[in-house]
């Protein structure tokens, strides 16, 4: 009997030579070459194209990384007090400006560049304005972030703005308050600018954190000497930012448009460069406020002296002035001797034999 089932077919190599190989499929000979064909050639009937090579886009990470390698590297340049400091200096910042540029609403570039500038403006002051302007674009980015907020204030106490600085002090505080400096820092500004019931709350919150036996005397040792302050006031005058009625003002933040292309470092500016990273826990004091035109401040008499004059520009005939002892002069009447103008004197009716700390205020 004849069998009519067809035969299968079936896939059966036939000769392999160099990578070639011959297949047999139902009687139709294929070629597989186990090398990729090149560009423009065909595999059976169906061309081939080259692939297109792409180019992955930079991140912001790689431009922050860029920009702190140059940074790094200028540091090192200058201890070794080479020329080429200040081209890494300004390959830093331009890498921080592209980050600016590529992710304008991310505010690590801003900050990645105000740091770069902030470590500049020892030796190059005229920078301050333009660390302001990267710090606040930062920060209207990043509003959750005190560390911005505390460099603002710090900003702003450098160019003498005792406003913006007690306002972006207490934005940091709201952010982070478990940080003991900024409640410190917070309590003698609000001193110095006569603003002594607030100062007496930011110590209490400050006592609330601080653990330290010595530190902790100091605090209140600060806030009695205040205390004794508003116990001599009849009337004490209240933050300048409350209205009569009672209720706070609005809080004044400095609207700063932001930078997109920051200015490079001339080489021959001839100022002396100097990179040094500033401590971002130092104390925060405002220039230009001092004993000559705070409202509030802290004196001292020598020993062996009598009385001690004191000049404060804000002084008004108007004016009531109180002082209370911090240390020493224990049983002696240390007092308002004189006043005349824009001075005040301090003093006793004999010299003690020890130097007497005072703080003194002056209220409107």
């Amino acid at each position: 009997m004849l069998n009519l089932t067809p035969p299968k077919n079936t896939l059966l190599p036939l000769l392999s030579i160099s990578g070639l190989t011959l297949l047999s499929f139902g009687g139709l000979l294929l070629f597989k070459s186990k090398a990729e064909a090149p560009s423009g050639q065909m595999y059976g009937q169906i061309p081939v194209s080259a692939p297109t090579p792409t180019q992955v886009p930079k991140s912001i990470q790689h431009y922050l990384l860029t920009s702190q390698q140059f940074f790094t590297q200028a540091l090192q340049l200058q201890q070794q007090k080479s020329p080429d400091t200040v081209k890494f200096l300004n390959q830093s910042i331009l890498a921080a400006s592209d980050a600016i540029k590529e992710f304008p609403n991310d505010y690590r570039g801003y900050e990645q560049r105000g740091r770069i500038y902030q470590a500049l403006i020892d030796s190059q002051p005229q920078l301050l304005t333009t660390v302001i302007a990267d710090f606040s674009a930062a920060s209207a980015l990043n509003p959750s972030s005190a560390a911005l907020t505390r460099s603002l204030a710090t900003l702003y106490a450098r160019k003498g703005d005792s406003r913006s600085t007690l306002n972006y002090l207490t934005r940091t505080i709201n952010l982070d308050p478990t940080t003991a400096q900024n409640f410190y820092d917070l309590a003698r500004l609000e001193q110095q600018l006569g603003m002594i019931p607030q100062a007496l709350s930011t110590y209490d919150r400050l006592l609330t954190i601080v653990f330290d036996p010595t530190q902790k005397q100091a605090v209140v040792t600060e806030k009695t000497a205040l205390e004794k302050l508003v116990a001599q006031s009849p009337d004490v005058r209240v933050d300048p930012h409350i209205d009569p009625s009672g209720s706070a003002l609005p809080s004044f933040f400095p609207s700063v448009p932001p930078i997109t292309d920051g200015p490079l470092i001339q080489a021959d500016s001839g100022t002396g460069l100097i990179i040094a990273a500033p401590e971002t826990s130092a104390n925060i004091t405002v220039n230009n406020l001092s004993t000559s035109n705070s409202l509030s401040g802290d004196g001292l008499l020598p020993a062996g002296r009598t009385s001690i004059t004191l000049t404060n520009t804000t002084l008004t005939p108007s004016d009531q002035i109180y002082i209370t002892l911090i240390s020493g002069g224990k049983n002696l009447n240390l007092q308002l001797l004189s006043r005349s103008g824009s001075t005040f004197t301090v003093g006793l009716d004999s010299p003690a034999l020890e130097e007497i700390k005072f703080k003194w205020w002056i209220v409107k």
